[in-house]
């Protein structure tokens, strides 16, 4: 079975780390495969990517897309070729990454707000007239018992229009916080990858513990809620 973190961000968009900082740290905790998925843009994808396969580490090119005010929920795309437009609804942002080939994947379902996460009235909404290809099971961000149980169960009785199940650490800080949530597949390969979520055949399991420092945590506040909205409002990204 192959490990992957398939959720992480550098700092082209609100990540702490470099695409190379990044890659150094997966292959320490010895992952096979990672997911670059930085908001709104994917200038780092192809850095990233070729830091991996300089270090033997299966980098998967994608992207953490925004979509409409006012709930601006966030939706993953992977494997893609060219960055989706943000500002979308929810239902033409996970059409746009498959027309592209893409998988979308919902990333930290559920959370306690209204911005970012998609609450389930609108995954509902969603599922009656759009398929997911995974949605994130396990994930880091925070959720109360109630609404993990809540999330659990909607999984089990829709696994059919969600898909695959997915855990990731959404790392912002590279080797503080990469590997917290994993996604067991069969192989190794971005093939494998692929094939594993569209077949349903993958695993989230609970990774290792990690800590932030406070005053990293504290710089990566802000640059997730004024540095990024500014350079999205001026059009800073590709």
């Amino acid at each position: 079975m192959g490990v992957a973190d398939p959720h992480c961000h550098t700092t082209a968009s609100d990540g702490m780390v470099s695409p190379s900082e990044l890659v150094r740290a997966a292959v320490a905790l010895g992952l096979d495969l990672i997911a670059v998925c930085d908001h709104d843009t994917m200038a780092a994808a192809l850095e990233t990517q070729s830091r991996g396969e300089e270090a033997g580490l299966v980098v998967v090119a994608g992207q953490e897309v925004t979509t409409r005010w006012p709930a601006q929920t966030h939706l993953v795309g992977w494997f893609l070729k060219t960055p989706v437009k943000s500002g979308q609804t929810l239902a033409a942002t996970v059409e746009a990454i498959q027309d592209e080939g893409g998988l979308a994947i919902l990333p930290h379902p559920f959370m306690p707000t209204y911005f970012a996460s998609c609450q389930p009235e609108a995954l509902v909404a969603l599922l009656r007239t759009h398929r997911l290809d995974g949605i994130e099971l396990l994930h880091t961000a925070p959720l109360g018992a109630a609404r993990r149980r809540r999330l659990e169960r909607f999984c089990a009785d829709h696994g059919d229009r969600v898909g695959a199940l997915i855990g990731s650490s959404d790392s912002h800080f590279g080797g503080h916080d990469l590997g917290r949530a994993l996604t067991e597949f069969p192989g190794r390969t971005a093939a494998d990858f692929r094939q594993a979520v569209l077949e349903r055949r993958t695993l989230p399991r609970i990774g290792r513990r990690g800590s932030v420092p406070a005053g990293v945590a504290l710089r990566q506040q802000w640059r997730s809620l004024v540095d990024l909205p500014l350079r999205r409002l001026l059009g800073q990204f590709e």
